[in-house]
This record gives C-alpha cells, structure tokens and sequence, in this order.
C-alpha cells in the first residue's frame, strides 16, 4: 500500500510498496486531487527505493491513468530510486510528462526534499 505524507503546504512524499497495486491509486488520487484543488499544482517525493514493480497488468494500468490524468498540474518530482533500471525507467517518462523530473538516491533524500519543498 502506498504511504502518504504531506510535506509542505503543497508537496506529498510518496512511498511505494514492493509491488503497486491498482487499488494504491484510489487513495494517491483522492489527497493529490485536494492539494490540487487548495493550491493549483502540486510537488511530488517519490520514494520508490523498495519498489519492485506492479502486481499485474490491471495496477500498470491505472498507474498510467494516473498519470495521465494529474501530470499537468504537477510542477516537480523527484524520485528517489533503489534501482538501475529504474533511473532509465524514469529516464524515458522523463520524455512524455509534464513536470520537471529529478532522480535521486537514498542518499540523497534530504536533497530530494529540499528541491520539491523549497525549503532549506
């Protein structure tokens, strides 16, 4: 299941679970379209380190529709990634989304924080 924290008046941290599940989206989509509709656009942390990827076919799905659906009015990600093949993942969405995408290390998760939330 997909943990949700807000963390500045604008921003969420995201964490993903092993595998995504469709059902994760429901919730993800219920907070991001609140903030949405409170501040305009949103900011994202994506913390995917443990990700493994999706449960079947039908959670990939409606991971692109979210997406798909709320890319435009998302300003910035940044992921955090656990993976190779996630960075050239991210690098090839990177192609077709809208907001500016940065990827980050575990390390480096203070930083991530910092560029979503604009706060030293």
């Amino acid at each position: 299941m997909i943990k949700i924290d807000a963390i500045s008046a604008n921003a969420l941290k995201i964490r993903v679970p092993d595998k995504l599940q469709a059902g994760d989206f429901s919730q993800l989509a219920e907070q991001a379209d609140l903030l949405i509709a409170q501040q305009g656009e949103i900011r994202l942390l994506i913390d995917a380190s443990g990700f493994h990827g999706w449960e079947n076919m039908a959670a990939f799905e409606t991971h692109a529709g979210f997406v798909k659906n709320h890319q435009q009015r998302v300003e910035r990600i940044a992921i955090i990634v656990g993976h190779e093949w996630q960075r050239w993942l991210i690098g090839v969405a990177k192609l077709f989304v809208h907001p500016e995408v940065r990827v980050y290390d575990a390390a480096q998760e203070a930083e991530a924080e910092i560029w979503i939330t604009g706060i030293l």
